[in-house]
């Protein structure tokens, strides 16, 4: 009944874009005895609309927009939600990504994705269809990027309760991931060393006193210090009024029950297996990321930037997750990589980001001709050239078996890439006795690393229903608990985030397991979702080097 209504729901409002959508091209001049049609959308179409329905001309205007667009220039979008295949929110998601392409490209992409969307959630959807765009025009994704960044600025605006959001656009997308990954691993260190509250009012904090320079010349220690020093009991714990605190803690605490829990924190490759382990302390090499930098730390860094800036050094960045193609980084393609938590990102972005990681976590994955995992590891090798200016993070390489066999038979195609390629096809060689060590120690109650960062290759994400946390970001879970004499093994855990976690403990789901890497979820109303990793590398289009529009003439 449920999927019947939204199947009706999805329809009616197809129904409801084209009456718009045909309006928007009715000839205004025409009379009302009879009917002319426009080739475009008449320039005062929507103020018909915001007469009939008493809609703001802001309102008007969009809707007639987004109808014209959708009914005309993606009519496989709209039969796709005539039909009920997708639902108005993914249709949305489609003309959002798609519309200004040239036409063939939005054909093009349209025939690859719309057979699948029915069974992507919104997120998924978004991120195959951004993925697709800057593989089909490299170029056209490139100098869109090129004038955001021109057009970056901060902006802060009241809300009614009267409170103030913060936001920032237009940022380079490597350099704000590092600065996410840097104020979620202070928040982390914050959460652990004893803060009450959450860790996103954790995250609001260190954001706020890196930004209004309350935390400059502080190490990463005095930055804890303070924080957790700063944190006093609310007023139900104490009895008496609540003066003379920091008012971002007063705010955080009061909403704390007495005793602090330990974060749902991500796990780290290569340290000790635990319950809830994290990233590693950040050394204390110098003044925490907001402070004004010394001149022995500022530097140029001599490359240019889009938008006309340079940039200037202010020590070394933290380290981010990428998952990028090795044949990228070695020029033969343009194809767009991934930050997990964030989405694709250009090319360019991911060679920056592995050309300042050398002291990161280099993973490599190898896929079969269908993308799908085949076996992963990680190497301590790096290419010549990588600079070391980053805190941690994480290079994953996505390598075909077909390219690493070429690379290892024809050498000099690797380049400053050969000693990579010779540690990875040698640990391959060894992989299968390499699986059983993996799985060696069933009974331990923690997984070892080996054994999470294996868990976490094939599937990327949770393997809860249409869940997008990144598989580092994911507790290890034991599809059989651990307490009902499950073991610790590759067949029987997988990567899933707390709220799913919570879902087998105490929602009444049930989860298994029937054959590695495949999930049957159960929920307590009788449903069943089946969860296998999608491919790592979905097939791409070709880019496509001039527009798909034919000439007007």
């Amino acid at each position: 009944m449920l999927r019947a209504r939204s199947r009706q729901r999805s329809h009616d409002e197809a129904e409801f874009l084209r009456v718009v959508a045909e309006m928007g091209r009715r000839d205004p001049f025409a009379g009302l005895d009879m009917v002319a049609s426009l080739d475009e959308q008449a320039r005062y179409a929507a103020d018909e609309l915001r007469v009939a329905l008493a809609w703001t001309r802001r309102a008007a205007e969009a809707t007639q927009c987004y109808s014209d667009d959708l009914v005309f220039r993606l009519p496989q979008v709209h039969a796709a939600l005539w039909a009920g295949r997708i639902d108005p929110a993914k249709a949305r998601v489609f003309w959002h990504h798609l519309h200004g392409l040239a036409a063939g490209h939005m054909e093009s992409i349209c025939a690859a994705l719309l057979p699948v969307a029915g069974r992507l959630t919104t997120g998924q959807l978004a991120a195959r269809l951004a993925k697709a765009v800057i593989t089909i025009d490299p170029e056209r994704a490139r100098e869109e990027y090129e004038r955001a960044v021109t057009e970056r600025s901060v902006i802060a605006y009241l809300q009614r309760d009267g409170t103030v959001t913060l936001t920032a656009t237009g940022l380079p997308a490597d350099e704000a991931a590092a600065a996410c990954e840097r104020i979620h691993q202070l928040a982390t260190q914050v959460k652990r060393a004893g803060h009450p509250a959450t860790l996103d009012q954790i995250k609001a904090d260190v954001t706020l006193g890196l930004l209004n320079r309350r935390f400059d010349h502080m190490t990463t220690t005095q930055i804890i210090t303070a924080m957790t020093s700063d944190v006093a009991p609310s007023p139900a714990e104490s009895g008496q009024p609540q003066l003379n605190t920091d008012h971002a803690s007063r705010a955080a605490t009061s909403t704390q029950p007495k005793t602090s829990t330990q974060p749902n924190a991500p796990t780290p490759p290569d340290t000790p297996a635990g319950p809830c382990p994290g990233p590693p302390a950040e050394p204390d090499r110098g003044p925490a990321s907001g402070a004004e930098p010394t001149a022995g730390q500022t530097a140029a860094r001599g490359d240019a930037a889009p938008g006309g800036m340079t940039r200037i050094s202010r020590g070394r960045l933290a380290g981010v997750e990428v998952s990028v193609e090795l044949a990228t980084l070695l020029g033969r393609n343009d194809h767009p990589a991934l930050i997990p938590g964030l989405g694709p990102v250009l090319a360019d972005a991911a060679r920056r980001v592995a050309a300042r990681q050398r002291g990161a976590q280099w993973r490599y994955t190898l896929l079969n001709p269908d993308g799908h995992f085949v076996f992963g590891g990680i190497t301590r090798r790096r290419p010549t050239g990588t600079g070391d200016h980053s805190h941690g993070g994480i290079v994953e390489l996505l390598i075909p078996t077909d390219l690493l066999d070429e690379l290892t038979h024809h050498p000099p195609e690797a380049g400053e890439w050969s000693q990579v390629i010779v540690d990875i096809a040698t640990q391959y060689r060894e992989h299968t006795q390499q699986l059983r060590d993996i799985d060696a120690d069933p009974d331990r109650r923690f997984p070892t690393a080996a054994l999470r960062r294996h868990i976490q290759q094939p599937d990327r994400a949770c393997v809860g229903p249409g869940c997008r946390r990144p598989a580092s970001r994911s507790e290890f879970d034991h599809t059989r608990e651990y307490q009902h004499y499950g073991l610790t093994t590759s067949t029987n855990g997988g990567p899933v985030c707390k709220h799913d976690h919570n879902l087998k403990t105490q929602g009444g789901w049930t989860l298994h397991q029937p054959k590695p890497g495949k999930f049957v979820w159960r929920t307590p109303f009788g449903q069943t979702h089946r969860s296998r990793g999608e491919p790592i590398l979905h097939p791409l289009q070709a880019p496509h080097q001039q527009n798909a529009d034919p000439p007007p003439f």
